[in-house]
C-alpha cells in the first residue's frame, strides 16, 4: 500500500465526489458526453496548454513538494531515506542520492531538453540514481525473477527482468505495486497531453497511434496498475501543486476523474462520461506489497524475532488464507475474513532460531481473487563460544616459550593474555566509555544530515549535502573534561582530500575541542585526545566537512582520559605482560621475556559476535630446556642404527618421545624413519 495513502482509500474508490474539491468550476465542461477516442481529444484541448518549466525548477519542485511529513524526498524508486538535497548526478549503489527521473524516457521523444514534454512535471519523480540507471530507458513491464538491486538495509522499489507479458520478451522494469497506479496514471496522461504527436514516439511501451497510443499488452497492463492502485492523497496534493501558476497550470485528469480511464479506455468505453461517474474496480490486496521484504532483524539461538505484517484490501469477497514456509517461521491467524482485511488486519509473523545463520522464509496471503507473497529475513548469532583449554606449553628457552590450546567451534581468532607470575598490572589510565561498531549503521548515536549504511560502513555525506554522528552523553568527570576518540574510518570510493571532523561538545552543542583529519584511501584509526567539560554532558560528533568528499565510518572508540598511548594492534605490553590478539591458529610463541622467570597464560577465542570466557592457566618455568642431538631418538649421546630401532619401537607402541619427531613435522611416522636415515648416512 502507498505510504501516503489516506485511511479512507475504500471510501475514495466508492465516492469519487471526494477527490474533486480542488477541481476548477467548469475546467472539464468540453469532455462531458464523450467517450473513447473523441473524450482523449477533449481531454487533450483542456490540458494541452500549460507553462513549459526549466530543469532547475522542476528541481526546485521536488524538493520543495515531494516530500512526506517528516520533510524526507519520497523516492518511488528505492526505500532510501533521501533529505532535499540529498540530489545528485552519479552513484555507485543504492541509496547514494536521488535524481530526476523521467518515468516516461525522454529517449523516447527525441530526447530534446528543449520539448515541453522534457519538464512535464506529471511523468517526472525523484527516484534513487542507481535504480533509475538500471531501469535506463527500459519499459515498464512485469517480471517473473527480476534483479532488485539493495546495498544493506536499502531497497530498490522495482526489479529488472524479462517481461512475462504475452506480447513482448525484452527486458522490462516492474516498479512495486505500491507506485504502480501512479505510473499507469503517468503514462495515461502524456497520452493524453501529447496526443497531437505521441504517435510518432514508437518506442517501449508506445504503439504508434494516436488512439489508443499504446501497444495492446501495455494498455491491458496499465488498465491493472490503475485499478490494482487506486489515487492516493499524495497524487492529489501533487496534481494541486502542479496546477498552481507557479507550476504549470494544468491538471492530470486521471487523478480528479480516475473513471476517465475507464471511459477512454477501458470497460466503460462507448458510454457518455459525466463527471462523477462510475469507477470499476478488481479486487486487490494494497498491503502488503507483493514481492517485498521484511528483514525481522538478528537474535541469537533461543530467543524470538517477531513482525507485524499490515494487509489491507479493496473490493475482496472472500477469506484470505494465511501460510508461512521456511525453518523457524510461523505466522497467526491463518486466515483473514474479506471485512477484516478491508478494514485493516495484522499477521503476526514469528522467528524461533535453532541454530546460526542466515534464514529466509515466505510469507503468502491468497485467495482465489487476490495474492501476494513477503520475503522474510532473520539472521542468528552465536549466543556464547566455548572457551579453549589451553595444554602445557612447548619450545621453553630461558626467554620464550610457545603458547598452545585446543581449537575452538566458532573461534575466528584467539587472544592470548600472558602474565608474569605475581606481577600486577597497572591500572589504565584512560577509561573506555563507548565502542560502537558502524559497520551495520548504528542504534545509539544520533545521525545528522546525510547518513547512510554502506558496504560495511556508515557514510558520512552525499554528492550534495555532508553527514555527521553524535554520541550519547559521556562522562569526562573522572578525567578532568579529556577524552581520546578512536575512529576507524577511510574516504568513498576516489573521493580524495575528504576530511573527518571529530570535536567534543556540550549540552548546549557548542564545541569545545575538534581535530580535523585528511583521510586515506584504506581503513586507518585516526587519534583525537580533546578537551571537553569535566562533567557527564559532553558529547562526541564527527561529521564530514568537504560536500561531495564522503567519509567512510567503521569503528570509534570513546575513553575518558588519554589513551592515545594505547597499542590497537596484535601484540601489546612489555617483558612483565602481553596482550596478542588475531591468532589464527592454536599456538603462539612469546618472545622477548624476562630471562628465567615464571610466566602464566591464558587464552579466549573470538566468534563472529561473541566472545568466550578465558580459558584454564598455564604456567610456565622459562629456563634453556637440554636440547637433545637431531635424531637421537634414545638419548644415548650418538645417532646410530640403535636409533633406528627406537624409534620403531615409539612408531609401533605410540609411545610419547619428542625426538622421535625427527623431521619436525610433528607427527612421529615413517616419514621419521626416512629422516633418520638420511641423518645417519651422511655423517
Amino acid at each position: 500500500m502507498k505510504k501516503y495513502f489516506i485511511s479512507t482509500m475504500v471510501a475514495l474508490i466508492a465516492f469519487p465526489a471526494m477527490l474533486l474539491a480542488s477541481v476548477p468550476t467548469g475546467y472539464y465542461n468540453a469532455a462531458q458526453n464523450k467517450t473513447g477516442e473523441a473524450l482523449l481529444t477533449a481531454l487533450y484541448n483542456i490540458i494541452k496548454n500549460h507553462t513549459k518549466l526549466s530543469y532547475s525548477k522542476v528541481l526546485s519542485f521536488m524538493q520543495a513538494k515531494d516530500l512526506d511529513e517528516n520533510n524526507h524526498i519520497i523516492d518511488m524508486y528505492s526505500n532510501a531515506v533521501y533529505g532535499p538535497n540529498d540530489n545528485a548526478s552519479g552513484a555507485n549503489n543504492v541509496g547514494q542520492g536521488w535524481n530526476r527521473e523521467h518515468s516516461l524516457p525522454n529517449s523516447w521523444f527525441g530526447g530534446n531538453s528543449s520539448h515541453t514534454a522534457y519538464t512535464d512535471l506529471f511523468h517526472l519523480y525523484p527516484t534513487d540514481i542507481y535504480v533509475n540507471n538500471q531501469r535506463g530507458n527500459l519499459p515498464f513491464g512485469e517480471c517473473a525473477n527480476g534483479v532488485r538491486l539493495s546495498n544493506g538495509n536499502i531497497v530498490a522499489k522495482g526489479r529488472k527482468g524479462a517481461s512475462t507479458r504475452s506480447g513482448y520478451t525484452g527486458d522490462v522494469f516492474e516498479p512495486d505495486d505500491e507506485y504502480k497506479g501512479d505510473f499507469a496514471r503517468s503514462y495515461f496522461y502524456m497520452a493524453t497531453c501529447y496526443n497531437d504527436e505521441i504517435a510518432n514516439w514508437t518506442q517501449g511501451n508506445l504503439g504508434g497511434t494516436r488512439y489508443p497510443v499504446f501497444t495492446d499488452w501495455t494498455l491491458q497492463m496499465l488498465l491493472e496498475w490503475h485499478r490494482l492502485d487506486p489515487v492516493s492523497q499524495k497524487e492529489i496534493a501533487r496534481n494541486e501543486a502542479i496546477y498552481s501558476s507557479e507550476y504549470q497550470g494544468n491538471r492530470n485528469p486521471y487523478i480528479d476523474y480516475p473513471e476517465l480511464v475507464e471511459y477512454v479506455w477501458g470497460n466503460k468505453v462507448g458510454t457518455a462520461w459525466t463527471p462523477g461517474g462510475s469507477s470499476t474496480t478488481n479486487p486487490a490486496l494494497t498491503q502488503p506489497v507483493n514481492g517485498s521484504t521484511v528483514n525481522m532483524g538478528s537474535t541469537t539461538v533461543g530467543n524470538n524475532l517477531s513482525a507485524t505484517v499490515a494487509v489491507k484490501g479493496i473490493d475482496l469477497s472472500q477469506v484470505l488464507n494465511v501460510s508461512v514456509s521456511g525453518t523457524g517461521f510461523s505466522a497467526y491467524p491463518s486466515t483473514i475474513t474479506a471485512a477484516n482485511a478491508s478494514n485493516g488486519s495484522n499477521i503476526y509473523v514469528t522467528f524461533r532460531p535453532t541454530a546460526e545463520g542466515t534464514f529466509t522464509g515466505t510469507l503468502t496471503i491468497a485467495s482465489s481473487e487476490v495474492s501476494a507473497t513477503v520475503t522474510l529475513t532473520a539472521t542468528v548469532n552465536a549466543s556464547s563460544i566455548n572457551a579453549p583449554v589451553a595444554t602445557d606449553a612447548t619450545g621453553i628457552t630461558s626467554t620464550s616459550f610457545t603458547a598452545n590450546w585446543n581449537a575452538v567451534s566458532g573461534a575466528q581468532t584467539y587472544t592470548l593474555y600472558v602474565n608474569k607470575k605475581g606481577y600486577v598490572p597497572p591500572t589504565p589510565s584512560a577509561t573506555l566509555l563507548l565502542d560502537e561498531d558502524m559497520s551495520s549503521g548504528t542504534t545509539i548515536w544520533t545521525a545528522g544530515g546525510s547518513t547512510y549504511p554502506e558496504n560495511g560502513y556508515l557514510r558520512l555525506g552525499t554528492g550534495s549535502g555532508n553527514g555527521s554522528v553524535t554520541s550519547p552523553l559521556v562522562n569526562l568527570t573522572t578525567s578532568n573534561g579529556v577524552t581520546t576518540v578512536k575512529v576507524t574510518a577511510r574516504y568513498y570510493g576516489s573521493d580524495t582530500g575528504t576530511q573527518m571532523k571529530v570535536s567534543v561538545i556540550d549540552g548546549n552543542e557548542n564545541e569545545l575541542d575538534s581535530k580535523t583529519f585528511t583521510l586515506t584511501a584504506t581503513d586507518a584509526v585516526y587519534t583525537a585526545v580533546l578537551t571537553g567539560a569535566a562533567s557527564a554532558t559532553n558529547r562526541i560528533k564527527i561529521e564530514s566537512l568537504v560536500s561531495k568528499k564522503r567519509v567512510l565510518l567503521k569503528h570509534v572508540q570513546v575513553y575518558a582520559g588519554d589513551a592515545s598511548g594505547a597499542k590497537a594492534v596484535s601484540e601489546s605490553g612489555d617483558e612483565n605482560t602481553r596482550t596478542i590478539t588475531g591468532i589464527t591458529g592454536t599456538s603462539y610463541t612469546v618472545q622477548n621475556l624476562t630471562e628465567n622467570a615464571t610466566y602464566e597464560y591464558k587464552v579466549k577465542a573470538i566468534g563472529a559476535s561473541a566472545e568466550s570466557d578465558w580459558s584454564n592457566i598455564i604456567e610456565v618455568a622459562l629456563a634453556n630446556q637440554p636440547q637433545w642431538l637431531q635424531g637421537d631418538v634414545n638419548h644415548d649421546g650418538e645417532v646410530d642404527v640403535r636409533d633406528i630401532t627406537a624409534l620403531i619401537d615409539v612408531i609401533m607402541n605410540s609411545s610419547v618421545n619428542p625426538e622421535a619427531d625427527v623431521n619436525r613435522d610433528g607427527d612421529i611416522d615413517v616419514r621419521d624413519i626416512t629422516a633418520l636415515i638420511d641423518i645417519i648416512m651422511s655423517l
